[in-house]
C-alpha cells in the first residue's frame, strides 16, 4: 500500500479514540502519529499496560503490537500480564526476540510459524479489527488479567 493512503486510513482509525471514550475506559494516549498508535491502560489497583501498535502498511498488513511498561520500556516475561490466556505470549517471538501478542489482528500473531495460514486478509475487514477495534480487544484481554 502507499504511503499516503495507509496514513489516511491510520487517520480514520485514530480519530475515533477521542478524549470521552479515553477517560470512560481509563486509558492514557501517549502517540497517534502514523505509523504510530500507543496507547496505556490504566485502573485502580492495576500495574499500567502500553501496547504501542506500529501500523506501517496499514491495513494491507496488521500492526505490529508492542508491549510496554508506562515508561515505554519493553515488558520482559516476568513482567507480562499473567492469565490472558495467551493472548500476552511470554516467549519471544521469533522475528522479534520480545514476548508478543497472540492474537488475530497482531503481526506477531500472523507471522508466527504457528499461525501463519490465519491470514490477515481474512480479518481486515470484519468489525473490530480496525485500530481502535484491536486497542479494544487487547483492553479487554488486560482487564481479565490477574491484576
Amino acid at each position: 500500500m502507499n504511503e499516503t493512503a495507509s496514513r489516511m486510513r491510520f487517520d480514520q482509525d485514530v480519530g475515533k479514540i477521542g478524549d470521552r471514550l479515553l477517560g470512560v475506559r481509563g486509558w492514557k494516549l501517549y502517540s497517534k502519529e502514523f505509523p504510530v498508535l500507543d496507547v496505556g491502560f490504566q485502573a485502580e489497583g492495576r500495574t499500567e499496560l502500553r501496547v504501542r501498535l506500529v501500523a506501517t502498511n496499514w491495513n494491507d498488513e496488521p500492526p505490529s503490537v508492542e508491549l510496554l511498561d508506562k515508561d515505554g520500556t519493553f515488558l520482559t516475561g516476568p513482567k507480562i500480564p499473567q492469565n490472558s490466556g495467551n493472548v500476552f505470549h511470554t516467549d519471544n517471538h521469533h522475528l522479534t526476540g520480545r514476548p508478543f501478542v497472540c492474537m488475530a489482528g497482531a503481526r506477531e500473531y500472523h507471522t508466527h510459524q504457528n499461525h501463519v495460514g490465519d491470514l490477515w486478509d481474512n480479518y481486515k475487514r470484519r468489525g473490530g479489527y480496525d485500530l481502535g477495534g484491536i486497542v479494544t480487544q487487547l483492553w479487554k484481554v488486560w482487564q481479565k488479567c490477574t491484576p
